[in-house]
């Protein structure tokens, strides 16, 4: 059981959450890797990026404590699992680790995790907590899991250029529109700890909406950069995203948001095959630990 409590300092900086991330990242790198005809292992970046983006949702969950309390979920530090003091430092290491470490491959990867690092505490801490701004949590979440994650895994091959910007932006758009669709489930327990997100404010039918027309733009930019991995993912996943719009039923949002992720996640995959026993072993070794620390079974493919 003391491993066990171990591995909760591991499973608070929410793995279950890094595909989406990783996935990005993988694309970047094969985006410039096609270009270029350079291939510089992505793993370094991965791995450094789990810490990063570790310490972003840790700090978020520092912040969030009563609205997880609200929405029955992210028990570590609601329940005092663990303590904010440990999960403060927690994320202090995991920025430093990873910040360090990518100035060592690069002088352009480290500014973009500083980057990544800045927007994580612009998001969360006040008097900035951009995370209960409606606009603005949409638009960091976007940048930050969108474009910002493609530039990393691009610039392992090949310096910034205005066109890698651009072959991001199908990117930013899609995140966009995932990050909308997990506000949605939260919307009474954001209500009443006074988180502000577009669901809240606008209700579950209009954003859903938005998010269908997030996906779409990104199926039209994924066309013009020829983005062809891309626009296959994203225009498979679609119709699950109008189907949702015309339900409004809360599962099929859910449903939807992880359809997308994993369409994704094969494209990456498929140019990386070493990435499928990652998430594999990812989704064994979580549903395993939260089955045997919390007699939970979490989490589920549908």
């Amino acid at each position: 059981m003391r491993m066990l409590k171990y591995l909760d300092y591991f499973f608070l900086i929410r793995p279950v959450l890094m595909p989406p991330v990783w996935t990005v990242l993988l694309l970047g790198h094969r985006r410039s890797s096609q270009l270029f005809g350079e291939s510089n292992l992505p793993g370094l970046a991965l791995f450094l990026v789990t810490f990063l983006v570790g310490a972003v949702y840790v700090l978020n969950q520092i912040f969030d404590v009563e609205s997880d309390r609200q929405n029955q979920k992210l028990f570590f530090l609601a329940k005092e699992y663990i303590s904010l003091r440990s999960a403060i430092y927690e994320t202090i290491l995991l920025n430093l680790i990873s910040v360090i470490a990518a100035f060592f491959i690069s002088l352009q990867l480290g500014l973009f995790f500083l980057l990544g690092m800045v927007f994580g505490f612009l998001y969360s801490a006040p008097p900035f907590s951009f995370k209960n701004r409606p606009i603005g949590s949409l638009l960091l979440n976007a940048f930050a899991h969108g474009s910002l994650a493609f530039l990393m895994g691009w610039s392992m091959n090949h310096s910034l250029t205005l066109e890698s910007v651009l072959f991001s932006l199908p990117y930013m758009f899609a995140v966009g529109a995932i990050y909308l669709n997990t506000t949605i489930p939260d919307i009474e327990g954001d209500r009443r700890a006074g988180k502000n997100t577009l669901a809240v404010r606008w209700g579950k039918e209009k954003v859903i909406v938005l998010s269908s027309v997030l996906v779409a733009m990104a199926i039209v930019l994924s066309f013009l950069v020829k983005d062809i991995p891309f626009l296959v993912a994203s225009s498979l996943s679609f119709p699950f995203f109008i189907f949702s719009a015309i339900t409004t039923k809360e599962r099929i949002i859910i449903a939807t948001t992880k359809v997308s992720i994993l369409f994704l996640s094969i494209a990456a995959g498929i140019f990386y095959p070493w990435y499928f026993v990652i998430l594999i072993l990812g989704f064994v070794g979580t549903r395993l630990y939260y089955k045997v620390r919390f007699k939970l079974d979490y989490p589920t493919l549908v």
